[in-house]
């Protein structure tokens, strides 16, 4: 059972390419039933949202009703990020039903083995004490940067992150996060970009009782209509539909 959702959509109001125009007419032309934007809204961040809450989200609301017509339900996110003091969410941010909570900014001035034990730690604060719906791309889109040689490419990058997570990431760890995001009803995003994080790393999720997210993390329309790490994590645990969020929920937000 594959969800007919995509909640991790980026536009050109942050660092996507594609306008709320561009994405409506691809998810009708791939038959979303759902959809969600969640552009980068955080503070210090180089491509958080730049303009008035009102701008937004009134064209937000333009785009959701000619969704309404087509029959797509269409859902406002926001992909915050976290340290291990605050969710870092900034003062132009519109009302939205659901916010996938990341890392994107992390300390220069650390070592490997300091570095990824404090990336552990800010996740571990956040899923106990901090207020989101999704945690996002956990082991993929890392902040990698200051570990990367010039010239390093998208899959230079996303071989780096998987040697990472195997290394410090264990499943042991998760165990232990997979009860507090239980309890606090926070749902793991199933990754597709970086086609993260592991099925090992799903199946604790599940057996722990976490609902499932899904996101594209598209930033470019091409990138909208990819499956193919989705259909495999299903190949191989079988997931059902229950394990995956009720997007119903986030409607009364």
């Amino acid at each position: 059972m594959l969800p007919k959702y995509d909640l991790h959509i980026h536009t050109n109001y942050s660092d996507g390419s594609q306008t709320f125009e561009e994405i409506l007419a691809k998810a009708e032309e791939i038959d979303l039933k759902y959809f969600g934007i969640s552009d980068h809204y955080e503070k210090n961040h180089n491509y958080s949202v730049k303009v008035s809450a009102d701008e937004y989200y009134n064209h937000f609301l333009k785009i959701k009703d000619e969704a309404s017509e087509k029959g797509i339900i269409m859902l406002l996110g926001a992909e915050v990020g976290f340290n291990d003091e605050e969710i870092l969410l900034p003062e132009n941010m519109p009302k939205v039903h659901y916010i996938i909570g990341t890392i994107h900014q992390m300390p220069k001035n650390l070592e490997e083995v300091d570095y990824w034990n404090l990336y552990k730690k800010y996740v571990e604060k956040a899923v106990s004490e901090f207020s989101f719906q999704i945690l996002g791309h956990v082991e993929g889109y890392l902040p990698i940067n200051k570990f990367m040689k010039p010239g390093s490419t998208f899959e230079d990058r996303r071989n780096f992150e998987k040697k990472i997570a195997k290394k410090y990431f264990e499943l042991e760890w998760y165990k232990e996060i997979a009860v507090e995001m239980a309890k606090n009803k926070i749902a793991l995003e199933i990754h597709e970009m970086s086609e993260s994080p592991r099925t090992e790393v799903i199946k604790i999720m599940v057996d722990n009782g976490v609902k499932l997210s899904y996101g594209t993390d598209s930033h470019a329309l091409h990138q909208l209509a990819k499956r193919s790490y989705l259909r495999r994590v299903n190949e191989q645990l079988g997931l059902r539909a229950d394990n995956f969020l009720e997007l119903e929920s986030f409607l009364n937000r």
